[in-house]
């Protein structure tokens, strides 16, 4: 591992750092993948993750290897982003924000605190998204039941069975989220829609709807939205 010329943070591998991006000092660029880790037994060897131009990675950012990120992107501390996900232009991360693996973000996503987005989860352009919202990649919370042997990964993939097809969570362009709402895995988020804080969202919402409660239900929908 070697230090950034122009920062106090760290690149591992061939990782690549845009121009005029400002790293602070505890940043980690190419963090090695848990199987990396595992295969490896290295924390120093890794495929490497790009960060874009212009980019300010505060304190305790941690890039794992295979994530892009592109230009203008800002986080707070204590960010993870892991391995294989893309992070578009000018998003922004909220202090203790995770973006879990091959997780895709258009622009201007902009994460509160403590967001944390699911593995493979697919979303838009111009999206607002509240403290402490949190989207599942399953329904059935089979890890410790597989850690243990209870559970193979077939039987756990069988009884989550569409919720791992394809991404666990879609949210279209100029949605907004509020605090602590909980997005499950399976559901799409249709274009312009609202999630009112608290929320728990366990089915797809229509485009320009504006969702609130738990289980969530429709309180409203603008017609102008969608199509």
């Amino acid at each position: 591992m070697e230090e950034f010329d122009n920062s106090r943070g760290f690149i591992i591998g061939p990782s690549k750092v845009g121009d005029h991006a400002m790293l602070a000092q505890g940043v980690i660029v190419g963090h090695p993948s848990k199987d990396t880790l595992l295969n490896r037994r290295d924390f120093y060897t890794s495929r490497g993750a790009v960060v874009g131009q212009r980019c300010i990675l505060r304190s305790g950012t941690i890039i794992y290897e295979d994530a892009v990120i592109g230009n203008d992107v800002q986080t707070a501390h204590n960010v993870v982003i892991r391995e294989g996900a893309t992070i578009g232009d000018g998003c922004v991360f909220g202090n203790g924000s995770v973006v879990r693996e091959k997780a895709t973000l258009g622009r201007n996503v902009r994460l509160m605190e403590s967001v944390v987005i699911s593995e493979g989860a697919r979303l838009g352009n111009d999206i607002f998204i509240g403290p402490n919202v949190s989207f599942t990649a399953g329904r059935f919370m089979t890890g410790a039941l597989e850690a243990s042997g209870r559970l193979n990964h077939d039987e756990a993939r069988e009884l989550e069975g569409d919720y791992w097809e394809g991404p666990s969570v879609v949210v279209e362009d100029d949605v907004r989220i509020g605090a602590n709402a909980v997005i499950l895995a399976g559901v799409r988020l249709g274009k312009g829609c609202v999630i009112a804080a608290g929320a728990v969202v366990s089915m797809d919402v229509q485009p320009g709807a504006l969702m609130a409660g738990n289980p969530a239900r429709l309180l409203k929908r603008n017609a102008a939205v969608g199509p």
